[in-house]
């Protein structure tokens, strides 16, 4: 299963919409996509991809969970749920200049992850094959590298 999420954000995720539109042409055979999109209501997906506006954070973990590819925005609270799981996300980052957020913070601290080696950036370029063809798998950060738990958190504090 591929998870795609936007967040609780308020903005509009035109970027995220098209490019769950696009995936559905690239994935496994039959291989469902849940898409928990927010605000901006998906008008073209047909099955098998299940719709979410929202969800319980318990539903989404326990998606997360099960996913074998993981598409998110750029918070940092949802990547580091997606590495608690052992799973190295792809983000797509939310930007200002699309009317996507009021800052790009989730910009500068997607290169931060990927520089870390810690996400994977999809940008206009990245392969949607890519993406769909498998996902990369880590330790799950609960159970190890706790420098970098302890950095997540302090940042997921302030926000």
């Amino acid at each position: 299963m591929i998870l795609v999420t936007v967040g609780t954000s308020t903005f509009p995720f035109a970027r995220m919409n098209a490019l769950v539109g696009r995936l559905s042409e690239h994935r496994k055979r039959h291989e469902p996509i849940v898409f928990q999109y927010g605000v901006l209501v998906p008008q073209y997906y047909y099955p098998p991809i299940e719709l979410f506006p929202f969800m319980p954070q318990e539903g989404l973990l326990a998606l997360m969970k099960k996913a074998r590819v993981v598409i998110c925005h750029g918070g940092p609270a949802t990547i580091y749920q997606s590495l608690s799981f052992g799973n190295i996300p792809w983000v797509l980052p939310r930007q200002q200049k699309f009317g996507e957020h009021l800052t790009d913070h989730q910009v500068e601290f997607s290169v931060f992850m990927q520089r870390r080696r810690l996400i994977r950036i999809v940008s206009d370029d990245t392969p949607l094959g890519t993406i769909t063809r498998g996902s990369t798998k880590t330790p799950p950060l609960r159970h190890q590298n706790t420098k970098l738990i302890s950095f997540l958190d302090s940042i997921v504090q302030t926000l």
